[in-house]
């Protein structure tokens, strides 16, 4: 059979015509289907994967970069609002160094390894000006490094030391890029001060002034709040750590005794003046040294004559009696050491000044007796001291329970429905079982129906008419088979044409040849 165009397309439009509605609905979809996921596998297959080579870069940076990668002719894409650029992945590390020998991205060129390089005709000014340049680039290479800070910038004022002039002190002045959504605290206010005070020469924590991009001066904590300011939010929250452990402490125990009667509150005033006590105390003392000492002196002297002109003569004899004296003297001298004993006591701020705690019970479920030994209970539990002014209270008062009801009728409310909604859920289940239970039925008796009316008209036919029938049938169906191997025949006839035609046009020559040289043989 001659296999032309129109005998395919007959063949086809046949076959087309034998489909039903959904096998040809079938038939155009699946392949579109096919088709369509196929090409969007290939192109996201073929998508090149982005990386970023620069992150934190700033507008005039980034401006830079992107010019150069749009004189390389490499493809780009900008991410976090230009301050990440990105590049495919392939050609990552290429870029990269082809714009790091470009210079980019530009930043300070000082840093501490510029100083080994020694520059002829250099004064040491030039070289007091590189260290600073240096240290700043170093500084803030170590502040971007910190939690929330995108970028910093460092400025350093040395002044030059004088023997005439007053002198001046260093001060330092930051600014912080502060990633978007993020605030710095005051702790690391502090600790940026800290660290550049630690860095720089001369430099005190109050001579750094910190700003943010904003314009928000951040460093006037610094001059502003003591340390014992300072110590105002962590004091709040170790007085109410301890007010909500007391509270737990009192509810857990009273909960086992009436659970949900009772309600507990502590309240607590904390100490934290920090007292330096100094303590000096003398003893009795101790000997060091013991010096004795005794003098005794003896004096004597002639008797005296008896006065008048007579024992004044020459001649006259005088008495030869002679007075003599004594005396005796005792020193005796001790030194003491004085015994003493000196204590210097810190007592540390937070302690408990006075303590108050408030218990409420349901009067409906504690009597008297039990509210005294409550208060009692509690007052050893916590340790209430009345010298130091603490006080307890307990007190027996109905509790206001509508809003208890209320949300008792509320979540029985909501169980209901709960529990409506999955009766619902089972219903709709069972409902749609059931008619699919019933669509199956249908389905079963009508092809038990068709069958049996088959087998009635078999029946209701002579012999012969049954066979002629049946013969009919199966003639039909070996006609079919037939007809479908004859198409699938000329289909390949078809393909056998075309591949020589094309062959014929392609090599006019050759073919030319052949056709001759197969003329030639039959002759």
């Amino acid at each position: 059979m001659n296999l032309s165009w129109a005998e395919v397309t007959k063949s086809l439009l046949q076959y087309w015509t034998q489909l039903s509605r959904p096998q040809k609905i079938i038939t155009v979809v699946a392949p579109l289907v096919v088709a369509s996921t196929l090409i969007i596998f290939i192109v996201w297959a073929s998508r090149p994967q982005y990386v970023s080579i620069f992150t934190n870069q700033s507008d005039t940076e980034a401006g830079a970069i992107t010019t150069k990668l749009t004189e390389l002719k490499v493809d780009y894409r900008l991410a976090d609002n230009g301050a990440s650029i990105q590049v495919p992945q392939q050609q990552a590390a290429a870029v990269r160094l082809q714009l790091a020998n470009a210079g980019l991205p530009q930043s300070s060129k000082f840093s501490f390894d510029n100083l080994n390089q020694m520059r002829l005709g250099e004064t040491d000014a030039d070289k007091k000006l590189r260290y600073v340049l240096g240290l700043q680039n170093e500084l803030e290479t170590t502040l971007k490094t910190l939690t929330g800070v995108s970028d910093a910038r460092v400025h350093i004022v040395m002044p030059e030391p004088s023997l005439f002039v007053e002198k001046k002190l260093t001060t330092a002045g930051v600014t912080l890029k502060l990633v978007p959504g993020t605030k710095i605290t005051e702790d690391q206010v502090r600790a940026i001060a800290n660290l550049l005070a630690s860095s720089i020469e001369g430099l005190t924590p109050e001579n750094v002034t910190i700003v943010d991009t904003n314009g928000n001066i951040l460093s006037d904590i610094l001059s502003k709040s003591t340390k014992q300011e300072h110590l105002t939010g962590t004091q709040i929250q170790q007085q109410q750590t301890i007010e909500e452990n007391i509270q737990k402490s009192v509810q857990s125990m009273m909960d086992k005794v009436l659970p949900g009667k009772t309600v507990v509150r502590a309240n607590v005033v904390l100490d934290f003046d920090q007292i330096k006590i100094t303590e000096q105390r003398n003893g009795p003392g101790a000997v060091v040294s013991r010096q004795n000492s005794t003098e005794t002196s003896t004096n004597g002297a002639p008797a005296g004559a008896v006065p008048g002109t007579t024992t004044n003569v020459p001649g006259y004899s005088t008495p030869s009696s002679v007075t003599t004296s004594s005396s005796n003297k005792a020193n005796n001298t001790e030194n003491f050491q004085v015994d003493t004993r000196q204590e210097e006591r810190v007592v540390s701020p937070g302690t408990i000044k006075r303590l108050s705690v408030s218990v409420i019970a349901d009067a409906t479920s504690v009597t008297q007796a039990q509210v005294d030994q409550i208060q009692t209970i509690v007052s050893s539990a916590v340790g209430i001291d009345q010298a130091r002014g603490d006080q307890i209270q307990v007190a027996a008062i109905p509790f206001d329970k509508t809003g208890l009801q209320e949300e008792k009728n509320a979540f029985a409310q909501a169980e209901l429905r709960r529990q409506m909604v999955l009766y619902v859920e089972y219903g709709a289940v069972a409902f749609f079982g059931l008619i699919f239970l019933f669509i199956v039925w249908r389905l079963r008796v009508r092809h038990r129906r068709s069958k049996l009316a088959f087998e009635t008209e078999l029946q209701a036919l002579p012999l012969t008419q049954t066979e002629e029938f049946l013969l009919a049938q199966e003639e039909e169906t070996k006609h079919q088979v037939k007809k479908t191997v004859k198409t699938a025949q000329e289909i390949e006839r078809r393909r056998i044409k075309e591949a020589v035609e094309q062959y014929t046009r392609k090599s006019s020559n050759e073919a030319a040849r052949l056709l001759n040289a197969w003329l030639t043989e039959d002759k």
